[in-house]
């Protein structure tokens, strides 16, 4: 973890999530742990300076290990990130201890256990059901055009989803080959292919 406070900014700390070893793990998420006083636009403006994947924003304690947590790209905010809530987690756990927390974040609940194992800290999450849904087709090409991904979007291979999974974040998977269907699954973490 590393700590950076601005003049006028907050304390920012940054983790590496997923790993004991700082070069390894996701991308380093950036924590702020006293968002309180932080309107969006603030909080959008810092995560844009510091260019992470996400930062995430405590706005306030709700009671006895309870949080509301926002999380921002550099461009918008997002409804959840995992890798962020457990680095949050984890900055909670180092200030207060471990034990059992539960983050109030706009894709719903997200509770949260920090044990002590051999020396360091380790986070476990329950991460949001995942929502299936249609995509419109000015989405679809919005999204192919961002992709670059110069395939068809009838092709088995192509990045054409026909019913992504959003929770954690948003994924698409194409149908089974050799099943003869242009039906889409969607893919939930753990699952088999």
């Amino acid at each position: 973890m590393s700590c950076m406070t601005a003049d006028s900014g907050p304390e920012v700390l940054r983790y590496t999530a997923f790993s004991a070893d700082p070069a390894g793990g996701n991308p380093r998420p950036a924590v702020v742990l006293d968002a309180a006083g932080l309107d969006e636009e603030r909080m959008l403006a810092v995560a844009a300076e510091l260019g992470y994947s996400e930062s995430a924003f405590l706005t306030e304690r709700t009671g006895e290990g309870a949080y509301t947590i926002r999380y921002f790209s550099p461009k918008a905010e997002v409804p959840f990130c995992g890798h962020a809530t457990v680095a949050t987690a984890l900055a909670l756990a180092e200030r207060d201890g471990p034990g059992e927390l539960e983050f109030a974040t706009a894709a719903g609940p997200v509770p949260v256990t920090v044990v002590r194992e051999g020396g360091e800290l380790r986070a476990t999450l329950t991460s949001v059901a995942p929502r299936i849904e249609e995509v419109a087709d000015a989405d679809l090409a919005e999204a192919l055009a961002a992709l670059d991904c110069g395939k068809p979007p009838t092709s088995i291979r192509s990045c054409r989803p026909g019913s992504p999974t959003r929770g954690p974040g948003t994924w698409c998977s194409p149908p089974r080959r050799g099943s003869g269907s242009r039906s889409w699954r969607t893919t939930s973490p753990g699952s088999k292919r």
